[in-house]
């Protein structure tokens, strides 16, 4: 008896495959596709803010596009407006950003709105979870502007 049940499981078993299971979420490709959002306090004042959101493009592996705005509450100097740039993750803990910005900024009532446009180039190292280092070469036509600082992650 204990043949014929052992012969009949082997022969049923043999008939039997097995079907794939689906992917798992986590195992799929991340579309590289991506909103972001950033903001920045000024260093000359205390109630600025600039703000920068916009959709980002992954072209290579640590390589992304990305166009944007940019909002600032500063009165003295506004430069909100658009963005473009490139960034570039060199590690986990270390990136590089450059951006394109125009803007325009009124002179006088009578000549109305200039265009301007600005060139910046940053880079951010993660120290610890909640706590970067970054540097920024800024150039405007009416100045350039060097900032290092320490900033933490919310």
């Amino acid at each position: 008896m204990k043949r014929i049940i052992s012969l009949a499981i082997t022969l049923f078993a043999s008939s039997c495959y097995a079907e794939a299971l689906p992917v798992l979420p986590s195992q799929t490709k991340s579309s590289p596709h991506r909103l972001f959002i950033t903001s920045e306090s000024d260093q000359h004042t205390f109630d600025s803010w600039k703000i920068d959101s916009g959709y980002a493009y992954n072209v290579f592996d640590r390589v992304d596009l990305y166009v944007g705005t940019r909002l600032n509450n500063n009165k003295q100097h506004n430069d909100s407006g658009f963005l473009s740039g490139v960034s570039f993750q060199v590690s986990p803990r270390l990136s590089l950003k450059s951006t394109l910005h125009s803007y325009s900024e009124e002179q006088t009532e009578s000549s109305g709105k200039e265009s301007k446009l600005s060139a910046e180039i940053s880079s951010r190292m993660k120290l610890t979870d909640n706590l970067d280092i970054h540097a920024t070469l800024d150039y405007q036509e009416w100045q350039q502007g060097v900032e290092v600082g320490l900033g933490f992650r919310f």
